[in-house]
Formats: structure tokens, C-alpha cells, sequence
């Protein structure tokens, strides 16, 4: 189908785009419902997620986090449908969820330790690896990626095939990572689970920023001395 990928997240696939294709007719019929309008309704929805974490309001703030996401998700796929996909479109859905995914982990880290009295080492450390792993998520779209078999041994290739068939991405990404962090933890209000989550995080953003600097670094060109 025009309006998903061909491969995505996970909980993009199994959860959200489910959802979002029983919206998207409605959507397609009003030409005043523009994906730039859809990426500002989702940006507005941040803000007002970073808001209820930072005042304590946890519950509240992951409902409006995961509706973010839900509005982020439409304005791709709307775009696709419509033909209007453009690079400026991606930019600035691209900036806007960098700005609001660093600054509601900031919000409930703010929360936890202006709150909770948590040491403040573990959020800090989570807002700036998952910058840091955006950055180069962002970075390796502009690396040329090599041509050619994979190389990949027959176990893999079975697993790769039964992901790809079912649009998978090859492995949890980002995005499970944020909605573990940002919608489902905080809709336990439980400070303990939350605190754990961020160790989570702060792991796999670590591991992640490290696999995917070595990889691009792998592709760039060696200058000449």
C-alpha cells in the first residue's frame, strides 16, 4: 500500500498503522488537512506533552506523547498518498521530532529529579546520547550506502526474509525505545519502573550511537594524506 513503508518500527507497524489507515480516508477528503498542518498539530502535542511531565502530570503527558506520535505518523503517509512528499517536508518533520523527542526525555527527567530527588546523571546522560543517536541517524541518510550482496548467512536471511515480509524493520528501534520511555512506563505513574526505563534507554541509545558511528564511519571514503 502507497500511504506505509515498506519496512518500519515495530510498534509503528503493528500498532499505529493499523489506526492510521482508518483515518487517512477521512483525511484525503479534507484537501484543508495539509501534512505541514499535521507536523504543527504533532509539534503543538509535544509541547503540551513536555509541559505535563514537567509538572508531574504523567499520565496526561504520555496520552499526549503517544498522540504525537500517532499525528507524526500521518503526515508521512498523507503526504505519500497525495504525492506531495518533499524534502523540506521531511526536514522539518525530522527537526520537529528531534526538538520535542530531547526535550520531553528532558521534561520527565526534570520531573524525576526536581521531584523525586533521582541523581541527575542518568536523565542527563539519556537527553544527550538520544541527540547524539538522532544526529546520526540523521548523518547516515547522507552516506552513501554500498551496493552488492550483504553477505548475510542463511539463519540471518530466513529472519530478514520473515521481517521483511511482515514490513518489520530488522531489529526494535528508536521508536520502541521512546515508547517505552514516553508513553508506556509513565502511564504506570510509577517512579521506580520510569527511573529503570531511563537506565534502558540510556543503554541502548549508548550501544546504538556507537554501532551506528562505527558503521558510517566504515562507509565514508578515506581522505588522502
Amino acid at each position: 500500500m502507497k500511504a506505509v513503508k515498506s519496512r518500519d518500527a515495530w510498534w509503528t507497524v503493528l500498532v499505529v498503522d493499523p489506526l492510521a489507515l482508518l483515518v487517512l480516508p477521512a483525511l484525503l477528503r479534507r484537501p484543508w488537512i495539509t501534512p505541514f498542518r499535521l507536523t504543527a498539530g504533532a509539534a503543538a502535542l509535544g509541547v503540551a506533552s513536555t509541559a505535563s511531565f514537567a509538572t508531574g502530570h504523567l499520565v496526561v503527558g504520555a496520552v499526549l506523547y503517544e498522540l504525537r506520535f500517532f499525528v507524526d505518523c500521518l503526515d508521512g503517509k498523507l503526504a505519500r498518498l497525495r504525492g506531495t512528499s518533499s524534502r523540506r517536508g521531511a526536514f522539518f518533520d525530522f527537526a520537529c521530532d528531534v526538538v520535542l523527542i530531547g526535550s520531553t526525555i528532558g521534561a520527565l527527567g526534570w520531573y524525576l529529579v526536581e521531584r523525586r530527588g533521582v541523581p541527575p546523571a542518568l536523565p542527563f546522560a539519556v537527553v544527550v546520547l538520544a541527540l547524539v543517536t538522532l544526529w546520526l541517524v540523521l548523518f547516515d541518510t547522507t552516506v552513501p550506502r554500498p551496493t552488492g550482496p550483504a553477505g548475510r548467512g542463511p539463519g540471518r536471511s530466513r529472519i530478514g526474509a520473515f521481517l521483511a515480509s511482515r514490513r518489520l524493520a530488522s531489529a526494535p528501534w528508536t521508536i520502541e525505545v521512546e515508547t517505552l520511555l514516553l508513553f508506556l512506563a509513565p502511564l504506570t505513574g510509577s517512579v521506580g519502573l520510569i527511573h529503570a526505563v531511563f537506565g534502558v534507554a540510556a543503554a541502548y541509545y549508548a550501544l546504538s550511537s556507537a554501532r551506528l558511528a562505527t558503521l558510517i564511519y566504515r562507509r565514508l571514503p578515506a581522505d588522502a594524506a
